[in-house]
Parts: structure tokens; sequence; C-alpha cells
């Protein structure tokens, strides 16, 4: 910050209610800071599980990390522990294995519907009593200001000015906010679909992770609840309309192919939703008054479930730094 400009006031102003822009105002809150989150869609929690879900593998950090912002209390019944991970390459006689209590831990990673995970940080945000929430609400406009930022946001009851000395975009890979910092980003396109629906294994799942690698892409299955597994199916580009086409019987069939048969006959194959992946870096995380935290910042390659793990770590780190400050 430049010690000449005159400071300016208003909370720290969040661009992004998802599950990174949530976790940031959250521990904000939690560390005394006050902030503003600007959310596109009002707030809901969907209180009836589905089959359909899409998941998240979580890290043991990234679940203290959620546990010291009171978060987890309100996740932790839904979360399935991962107690074994199995990693191999499909032609290849070697494999990576990795066993929790081989570590002297209860377990390397939770896996968590992402439902389930925006509900328990819906409940924790109506505990926070430094923040200010408007949604739905959309920002218009950014205008730097010395020491800060106005932002023009739309909501319901019209356009409101919102002065902040600290801007945060949390807006998602298509960042409004990073564009509007003149911020470039890297992109490279993996030329890869994903294909992510619950499967029902014929064998239990064990509480173990899997992970296959092969020419074709990477597959991998993660253990959920009532004997549940997250696959994860990844296709070439080209050939992703004629997978998105193929009925249940043959998608199965080919997603047997290419995991193998350690747990047995896969069936019961839930909705199957595809989704088109790049690798997305931002050129800097930062700008005068201005910081970008989560997809903003980095899109990965969603096979290394690391997307909301290094989302959360941007989250807590600026939130301490924030309080510090």
């Amino acid at each position: 910050m430049n010690p000449s400009a005159s400071p300016v006031g208003g909370s720290v102003l969040i661009i992004g209610g998802g599950l990174v822009g949530a976790s940031l105002a959250i521990a904000l809150d939690a560390a005394g800071v006050a902030a503003t989150l600007v959310e596109t869609a009002a707030p809901r929690a969907d209180a009836q599980p589905s089959y359909d879900e899409r998941n998240l593998a979580l890290a043991r950090a990234t679940v203290n990390g959620l546990d010291a912002i009171g978060v987890w209390r309100h996740a932790a019944a839904r979360a399935t522990p991962i107690r074994h991970i199995h990693v191999s390459r499909a032609g290849e006689f070697g494999s990576t294995r990795l066993d929790a209590d081989r570590h002297g831990v209860d377990a390397l990673g939770w896996t968590l519907p992402a439902r389930e995970l925006g509900a328990a940080l819906l409940r924790r945000l109506d505990e926070c009593t430094r923040l200010t929430r408007l949604a739905p609400a959309t920002l218009s406009a950014l205008e730097p200001l010395p020491g800060g930022w106005r932002a023009q946001v739309e909501t319901v009851d019209g356009t409101r000015n919102l002065d902040t000395p600290l801007l945060v975009g949390a807006d998602g890979t298509q960042s409004f906010v990073r564009t509007r910092l003149g911020i470039d980003a890297e992109r490279h396109d993996y030329r890869q679909t994903l294909f992510v629906c619950t499967v029902t294994p014929e064998r239990d799942h064990a509480n173990r992770a899997w992970e296959r690698f092969s020419d074709d892409g990477p597959v991998a299955l993660l253990p959920l609840a009532e004997r549940r597994c997250g696959l994860v199916l990844t296709v070439a580009a080209d050939v992703a309309e004629a997978v998105a086409a193929l009925d249940d019987a043959a998608f199965i069939a080919l997603a047997q192919r290419r995991f193998g048969w350690r747990l047995g006959r896969l069936s019961r194959p839930g909705r199957r939703h595809p989704y088109a992946i790049q690798r997305v870096a931002a050129s800097q995380l930062t700008a005068p008054h201005a910081v970008l935290v989560g997809n903003a910042a980095q899109t990965v390659h969603p096979i290394g479930a690391q997307g909301f793990n290094l989302g959360l770590r941007d989250a807590l780190t600026l939130a301490e730094l924030a309080a510090a400050a």
C-alpha cells in the first residue's frame, strides 16, 4: 500500500460466493476482520441427498483448516474417510499404495459431496457476525481509488457503490476481477473431457481411493457412503460426444475396461456430467489493493483433486495476513 494514499474505508470485498469465497469470508470473520461477500446466486441448501453427486477429495490439511474455522462440524457426518490409496498405470507392473495405519493417522483424506460442503458453509456463514452478504448480486464495474477500489454492484434493490481497501477476486476460472485488474492468464487446453458420475461396485471399496493412468487419460474411483463410489473417467475431447451418447450399459463397459475389475462389476451409473477441462493460471496473484484466490488464481486438472484444497489454502493464508495487517 502506498503510505501517501488516503486510506479507503469499508470492509474487505469478496467477489464470488463459491466454496473458496465463502471459506474466505468465514475465515476473515473468525479472525475479526469485517468483509462483504458478493454472491451471484441467492444462498440455498438442498436438504435432500442425491445418488448423483459431484464429489470432492479433501486433504488432511484441508479438513484441519475447515475445522479451524468452524465448518467441518457441519459436514463431518457426511464425509467418507480415505484410508488407502492405490495408484497404477495400465500396462505397467508397479503401483503406489498408501495406507493410513502405516502413517499413524486415522485417514489420508476424506471425500465429501460438494453439495454437503456448500450446505456446511452456508450454516457457518449464518453464524458470522462481521460479514455482510449481498445475494443475488453481480459486479458490473470497478474503479481504482487512492488506497483501494470502488465496486459497482447490481442487486435486487438497485445499484450499490462499495469502497474497499482490499478487493478479492474469488469469481472462478473466467474471472471478471482478474480481467479488470489487467492480469493475464496462461491457458492450456488438455483436449480432454471428464465424465463424472456415481457407481456402485460389486465389492466393498473398504475406504480405498483408486487412480489409474493410461494413454487414454486417467480414471479414478473415490469411496463414498453406502458402498458407492464416485467415478471420474477421462476421454479425449474428440470422442466425448460419442461417449456422452452411450447408454448406461455401454458406458459402464467402457469404465470397466479402463479401470479393471479390482472392485468387481460396476453397476448403477448415475447421471453423467461431462466437463471439458483446461488449465488456467494467472500470471500474478496480486495487484495494488487486490488479490486473486481459488480458480480465479489457478484452475488445475481436476484428476489431481487439488482445486478446492489449493483454494482453501489461499483463503486461510489471506485471512491470516489480513488479520495481521
